[in-house]
């Protein structure tokens, strides 16, 4: 994926994280965080959605030093972001879930709240002619998340 300013409109909470390794990291990539280290790194898969902490603002290529920080703008503030999907018409509301390559991709459910969908992100405008970008509000991220009663 080429550097992509992704960010369109709201609120903007962004955090210095380091990165992890000497992977790249570019501008636009959604990126969790690796809970043990409290580095930042790409996601890859719709298994990362647990992890899942926000939008690379920086770009970091495989050059820069391991604990290179990159500015991350956080999730689930009602902020709108331009991501990559599937080409097709977009609905307010649909879900989508976390594809390779740093794509969303629709996923049906009924319920948002179910375990395990996995879903990150829901249409914030309808696309009513086939697009392969749409605009989304993802859901809270990691450390926005309700607190687990134990």
């Amino acid at each position: 994926m080429a550097n992509k300013y992704r960010y369109r409109r709201g609120p903007q909470v962004s955090s210095r994280i380091k990165k992890n390794g000497t992977g790249a990291i570019e501008q636009g990539d959604m990126v969790e965080i690796i809970q043990s280290t409290g580095k930042c790194t790409p996601v890859s898969a719709s298994a990362n959605a647990d992890d899942l902490i926000g939008i690379a603002m920086d770009a970091s290529p495989t050059t820069d030093a391991t604990d290179k920080e990159i500015r991350v703008l956080e999730i689930g503030h009602g902020t709108i972001f331009e991501m990559i999907v599937a080409s097709a018409t977009q609905v307010y509301g649909q879900p989508y879930v976390i594809g390779g390559a740093q794509t969303l991709v629709k996923k049906t459910v009924t319920d948002l709240q179910s375990t395990a969908t996995n879903v990150v992100a829901v249409c914030a405008e309808a696309l009513t002619t086939a697009g392969t970008s749409v605009l989304v509000r993802f859901l809270p991220g990691l450390y926005q998340k309700d607190i687990a009663l134990s």
